[in-house]
Formats: C-alpha cells, structure tokens, sequence
C-alpha cells in the first residue's frame, strides 16, 4: 500500500455531529451510512466554496477527507459554527492515515473489497471504500497510525485519477472562487436540493433554479509541466476560466479547469500562451446555462 499524505482527515465525535453537518454542508447527511460514503462542500455565506469533503461514517465516528492544505482552514471553518453543538472536532492526522491500496493487497489482508462506487467497508479499525476511477477498481484505505513519507510520483498517479475521475478539489489558491455547480457537485451528487437550509444554500439553489449556471469544470490537457491551482485560461487574451487541480502524465499535463460555457470550445491557453486541448469527462456535464 502507497500512504497518501496529501490526503488529511477531519474527525467529529458527539450526538450532535449529524445535525451539525446537516447546517453546514451541501449534501444531505440522511444519505451518509456506515456503508456509503458521501461527497459535499461546505460554502461561504456567499454560496462560495471554502472546501469539498468526503465524509465516511465509522463506527465510533464520522471523518472527512480533505487535501491536507486544506485541513486546518476547513478546522477552523467548521469550528466557527460549532457553537453549543455536543460534538468534538479534531484533527485526525497523528491516529488516522489514508493508503491508496490494490485490491490484491486488500485480499493478502483479508480485508473487505468494496464493490460499488463510493462503498465503505470497516473491518475492525481499517476502513476501506471504493473510489472513482473511470479506468480500473481504485481503493482507498484509512488505518491507524502516523503519518509515512509519501511518494510524489504516487501521489501524482493518484491526482491524475482524479482528474480523469471529473473529482474537484478546492485548493488554498482558488478557496471561495467557484459555487458549487461550477465544480459540478451537482452532477457528482454531492449537492441536495431537498434538505433543508445551509450556509450558502440560498446562492446554490438559487443558481440551481433559475438556471443561472455560466461555468463548468472540464477536463482538458496541455504540453506543458501541471498548473499551479488558480492558473489563468485565456481566450483571446480574454480571461476564460481557471485551473482548479493538474497533474503531469508523460506528454505534459492533465488538468480540470471551471471554463466559461459560453468559451469552452474556443481556443484556449495557458497564461503563457500555451494551448490547451479539451478532453472527455466519465459523466454527462450540462454545457447550456
């Protein structure tokens, strides 16, 4: 197993966790069991979004999986509303580690192999789920322990996956630039128009039903080194979008990027005047506002 230390984990404890969450994040917590995990962003009161979690409910808690940049801020985002909720809410790191497994590795341990997407499976203090991955099975687990060196060209093979997945991440250089359509969470089934209010809800639902969604999160690949989050996409020498995550392959560079649909199918380039070509997604993506 490769440990995975660009991924961090939240840890929420007490009675009061689930109608915390309930308040706080895009995705309805009724849908999150102990055998299913959830996708969600939790937003500004702007309708921004300030990070996109996983959430995976264990036996004696709920964790969130976030990227590990973004681990304190989204601590201290949540913190902010605790409030006089009964819940503790911690950093999970020094006792809870992420490992991207084959799923040959899962049966040499006798552990569970999920087989559905976004499945859990808790086998003692191991936690193993099935993650996105539109080419072969990807798994996911989390066990007790502290923190391994990673290996950054493992890591990049895991960020390239998710890319290839359509899986957006919020990143401290694009914190608060994107609602949550724009990042396709809707499309993802990370965002639930039914529940009842959150922070930011007004914004999403409002951009949801008045059909006011102008920007989209594509995938595209360029001959260049990966983009830095943030990165500019110039149409014309006209702003056209930005890039939300990258990672190099062997040619250049995979990226996703949130794109204006009106300029998704013109020529596109870096800052820098380097080209940009448009790639397919694993799922269907409105391209009409």
């Amino acid at each position: 197993m490769n440990p995975l230390p660009n991924l961090a984990l939240l840890q929420l404890t007490g009675p009061d966790v689930r109608s915390f969450l309930q308040g706080q994040l895009s995705n309805d917590l009724d849908a999150l069991t102990t055998e299913q995990s959830l996708l969600a962003c939790c937003n500004s009161a702007q309708g921004r979004v300030q990070a996109v979690l996983h959430l995976i409910e264990r036996s004696e808690s709920i964790v969130a999986l976030v990227p590990s940049a973004m681990l304190d801020a989204t601590l201290t985002r949540l913190r902010k509303y605790v409030l006089r909720a009964k819940l503790t809410l911690q950093d999970a790191r020094k006792v809870l580690q992420p490992y991207w497994a084959e799923e040959s590795e899962l049966a040499a341990q006798g552990w569970p192999v999920p087989q559905r997407l976004g499945e859990h499976r808790q086998q003692g203090e191991i936690s193993v789920l099935r993650w996105p991955d539109p080419i072969q099975a990807r798994f996911l687990v989390l066990r007790p322990g502290t923190a391994e060196a990673g290996d950054n060209a493992v890591e990049q093979r895991w960020q390239l996956a998710d890319i290839r997945a359509g899986l957006p991440q919020v990143l401290p250089e694009t914190n608060e630039s994107f609602v949550a359509q724009m990042l396709n969470l809707d499309v993802l089934g990370g965002i639930s128009f039914d529940k009842g209010c959150y922070t930011g809800q007004e914004i999403i639902a409002r951009a949801h039903f008045r059909g006011a969604v102008k920007r989209r999160m594509f995938r595209l690949q360029a001959a260049c080194s990966a983009p830095t989050p943030g990165t500019r996409i110039l149409n014309n020498g006209e702003p056209a979008g930005e890039v939300v995550s990258a990672a190099n392959t062997e040619n250049g560079c995979e990226l996703l990027a949130v794109l204006s649909l009106a300029q998704h199918t013109a020529p596109l380039v870096l800052a820098g005047e380097i080209p940009l070509q448009l790639l397919s997604l694993p799922y269907e993506l409105p391209t009409s506002a």
